[in-house]
Parts: structure tokens; C-alpha cells; sequence
């Protein structure tokens, strides 16, 4: 590449975490990234992301007896952003913000208490602050925690519009690549 210019690809898996909702969701996440950077830091690459959470169990409306528990789960592909500090350092923070497509299929439940499988097709975002660690000039570490919103919708009445669930938070760990 030219120099100052980089190339990044990075693996990472960690958990999604429900703080803001009365669900409290929890559930593991992984993410993909591959991306260019400029020599003043700032990258521009492709992000992949996918989580499956479970939360709260809830019983059904006509049957009691039978517990259930919310799911909240999506797919989501996009751009983002990261601006890079101390390139370098051998640990470079970064900030980072995500456009993306994302597809989700939550299972919660309605105002009567009924759960139910919905099938969303949305926009979303996501702001990232992280961390790079590295061990050679080419591999190294990376730790980010994100806020995510709009990667999920639900409706509490059939006949309602939908709405954003509360941000996910997600936190993800794994190896990155420089080259």
C-alpha cells in the first residue's frame, strides 16, 4: 500500500447486552471488519454483526403455565467510520460509527401479555469506542464497546406502528490485522 495508508481486517466476538429495556436481554455477538485507513487515521471499511439475546421470561397470555423468554436478535451489514489515535503507539484508541442495514426477528411481548415473532427490516447505527493492542506490526488485539440503535423494533399492538427498542450495548473482543 502507499505509504501511510493501511489495510485492516478484524474478528471479534463478545456479548450483547440489554442495560436500558425491562427485558434484559444478554446474549453473545460477533463481528467482522475490513477496512483502509488514511495516514491522518481516520478508516472507512465494512462491518458485519450478529447477536441472539435472550431476556426475561414471561408466561403466555392463554396459557400461564407455559414461560417463555423475550429474544432479541439481529444481523447487521454497513460502513463504518473509525478515527484512530497514536498509530504509532503500540495501543491505539479509536472512535468509531456505524450506518448499517439490519435484519431482526424479536420474540416479545404485546400489551396483553401475548409473545410473538416479528420480522423487521431496518436502518440502524452504532457508535464504537476502542482499542487496539499490538504485538507486531501487523497483528494485535482489539477490544471496542458499541451502543447500538434501531438495530431492533417491536410492535405492542398488531395494528401499531413499529418502534426502536431501547441501544444494545455490545462488547467485542478479538484479533485484528494491520497490513
Amino acid at each position: 500500500m502507499a505509504e501511510g495508508w493501511h489495510g485492516y481486517a478484524s474478528l471479534g466476538a463478545g456479548v450483547t447486552l440489554d442495560h436500558f429495556s425491562d427485558w434484559r436481554a444478554k446474549g453473545p455477538a460477533l463481528q467482522a471488519w475490513l477496512g483502509v485507513e488514511t495516514p491522518p487515521g481516520l478508516s472507512l471499511g465494512a462491518v458485519f454483526e450478529t447477536t441472539q439475546t435472550w431476556g426475561r421470561q414471561f408466561a403466555d397470555a392463554q396459557d400461564p403455565s407455559q414461560l417463555s423468554r423475550v429474544q432479541l436478535d439481529y444481523t447487521a451489514v454497513g460502513i463504518e467510520a473509525r478515527l484512530r489515535f497514536f498509530g504509532d503507539k503500540p495501543v491505539t484508541p479509536w472512535l468509531g460509527a456505524r450506518l448499517a442495514k439490519s435484519w431482526a426477528k424479536p420474540f416479545t411481548p404485546n400489551t396483553v401479555g401475548q409473545l410473538r415473532r416479528e420480522d423487521f427490516d431496518v436502518t440502524s447505527m452504532a457508535f464504537r469506542v476502542g482499542l487496539d493492542g499490538w504485538f507486531s506490526d501487523r497483528w494485535g488485539v482489539s477490544l471496542s464497546t458499541a451502543l447500538q440503535f434501531c438495530d431492533l423494533k417491536f410492535t405492542k399492538e398488531p395494528d401499531a406502528d413499529s418502534t426502536c427498542a431501547k441501544p444494545l450495548q455490545s462488547i467485542i473482543a478479538g484479533p485484528v490485522l494491520r497490513f
